[in-house]
């Protein structure tokens, strides 16, 4: 992960209101304390949070407001004092209710493609995520993650099925369960297939499987029925032909 994705995953986290323990959130996180200018910028950001969560907290309209607005409005030609501490107050709510928003509009929108989806998956794989349940038995792998509201009705291509199963593990992205089965290629290679409601991603891929190399591994990603479905292994000569 780079000190660029790592700003992108920590951009919804807030202090005490997230659970870090996501594996991307986790990898970000990790990453805080090795890179010591994204280690600073996490705590600005950190900083500010705390900063614009005490400042609503401190805004505390007068008991009389109501009554002050409504008087003012018999007014014809309302003039203002800017020595009333009730004016003051709301004129400083709205300045900072605008300068949050602005703030929050000019921000980067999180990773939700595709294209973020298959990075992040590979790099789980890459880490040698752990697996949550180890077995060869695809009915236990269906029964862990129908258990947890994962996929669990998922194709296993026939190459594929023709592969060691090892076990498999539950992942998360952007709070959406991923299901992760894993394979045994026979010469301490794993291959992982991730899979995924497809309404999670706005641009899922077709049906023809589309082979891209990411990073360090080679994959192909295609959709089928309402899952997709990304398959990650180790670059070898026809991986379409001999695990689809």
């Amino acid at each position: 992960m780079t000190s660029s994705e790592a700003k992108l995953a920590l951009l919804p986290y807030r202090p005490g209101a997230l659970d870090a323990t996501e594996p991307e959130m986790a990898e970000a996180l990790a990453l805080t304390q090795q890179d010591a200018e994204l280690g600073r910028w996490f705590e600005e950001h950190c900083a500010y949070q705390d900063a614009v969560r005490r400042k609503f907290r401190s805004l505390m309209p007068p008991a009389d407001l109501k009554e002050r607005i409504l008087a003012e409005r018999k007014i014809v030609r309302p003039q203002f004092s800017w020595q009333k501490p009730a004016v003051w107050i709301a004129v400083a709510a709205v300045i900072l209710l605008f300068a949050g928003l602005a703030v929050m509009l000019t921000r980067p929108a999180a990773p939700d493609r595709f294209a973020d989806y298959r990075a992040r998956m590979v790099r789980v794989a890459l880490r040698e995520y752990r697996m949550d349940i180890v077995t060869n038995d695809m009915t236990q792998v269906r029964q862990f993650m129908a258990q947890r509201g994962a996929p669990a009705d998922y194709e296993v291509p026939a190459g594929l099925g023709r592969t060691k199963l090892t076990g498999g593990g539950l992942l998360k992205w952007r709070g959406n369960p991923v299901s992760m089965v894993c394979f045994d290629r026979g010469d301490k290679q794993m291959l992982y297939l991730f899979v995924l409601d497809r309404t999670v991603v706005k641009d899922a891929p077709p049906a023809s499987p589309q082979v891209t190399k990411v990073n360090k591994l080679v994959t192909a990603s295609w959709t089928q029925g309402d899952k997709t479905y990304v398959l990650a292994g180790p670059e070898e000569p026809e991986f379409t032909k001999k695990y689809l």
